[in-house]
Formats: structure tokens, sequence, C-alpha cells
């Protein structure tokens, strides 16, 4: 299995905003596939991520956030953009901000996002945001209410593996 590349902390830590090979349930983009809707596995990657966010949330004593349609597809259309387009950025090549992509998927309240790029696993991504003092305050931030997850992949792509987190206030 070929080794995930790593955006650098350094790098990662100022790509937030007050804002897959196969990976399991993600298919890879030389037929990418974005983010998994609410209704499957408990293996999916957006499942996966909910649960990891949803522990450190009752750590610091926020309600849990649930998966939402509409944030899933807007994550899901900006990682498979950002793998097919080889980019990585919070500003889609269209100049659209997350906020925008978000409202266009129907969904009121856009609060945050975060991006990573490099990891084949949702635990992996999640660690990162983690160690992200950024990225964490989006996760742990207790106005969110609603999260969507997106993870594509492109074996062309500079960081094969895309990952965007919505987090909306309903």
């Amino acid at each position: 299995m070929r080794a995930a590349r790593v955006i650098p902390t350094a790098l990662l830590a100022g790509l937030f905003l007050t804002l897959p090979g196969t990976l399991p349930g993600i298919a890879p983009a030389d037929g990418i596939m974005g983010g998994a809707p609410v209704a499957e596995a408990a293996a999916s990657p957006a499942q996966q991520m909910l649960t990891l966010v949803n522990a450190e949330r009752s750590k610091a004593g926020c309600k849990p956030v649930r998966l939402d349609s509409r944030l899933n597809a807007a994550a899901s259309k900006h990682s498979t953009d950002m793998a097919t387009n080889n980019y990585f950025s919070h500003t889609s090549r269209d100049g659209r901000s997350f906020v925008t992509r978000i409202k266009a998927e129907g969904y009121p309240t856009a609060r945050s996002e975060n991006i990573a790029a490099g990891n084949t696993t949702a635990q992996a991504t999640f660690t990162q945001w983690m160690n992200s003092a950024g990225h964490k305050r989006n996760i742990l931030d207790c106005t969110a209410k609603d999260m969507g997850v997106g993870a594509a992949t492109n074996s062309r792509a500079t960081y094969r593996t895309y990952w965007t987190q919505d987090f909306g206030r309903g």
C-alpha cells in the first residue's frame, strides 16, 4: 500500500476558516466519489468522522452534531473538485467560499470548514485536525449543530486524498 503524503502542520494550521488507492466507503477517483449519504453504513468515512467528532465534543461539554445531507453534499463536491483539479484551498476554483457552496446545497447557516489532504483514513485526518488550533476550534465549537464530510481520491493529484468537513448552525 502506498504511503499517504501529509501536509506539513505549518501549512495545515493556516487552512481553516470560521470554517482515498481505495478507502473504505470512498471510491478511487480514477473514479472519484464524494462523501457518504447520511443513511450509509457505520463504516462510511462520514460516519467514522461523526463518531470521532462527537466523542471529543462530549469531552468539551458540547452537544453532538448530526450528519446533514446538504452539508455532506457541499463537503463531498468540494473534496471531489480539489481531487479532480489538483488543488488545495477553501476557495473553489470558481471563486466560491464554503458559505456559498453550503447555501447552494440549501443549508441555511454555514458555520465553519476544515480541509485536509494526504490522509487515507478518517482517524488520521481527525488527528491532524485536532493537532491544529484552528481546526480543533471548529470541531469543538458548541454553536455548530450539523456536520457534513466529504473525501475524494485521485491517484494523479498531488495529495491523492482530499477531505472537507463543513459545520452549520441549522
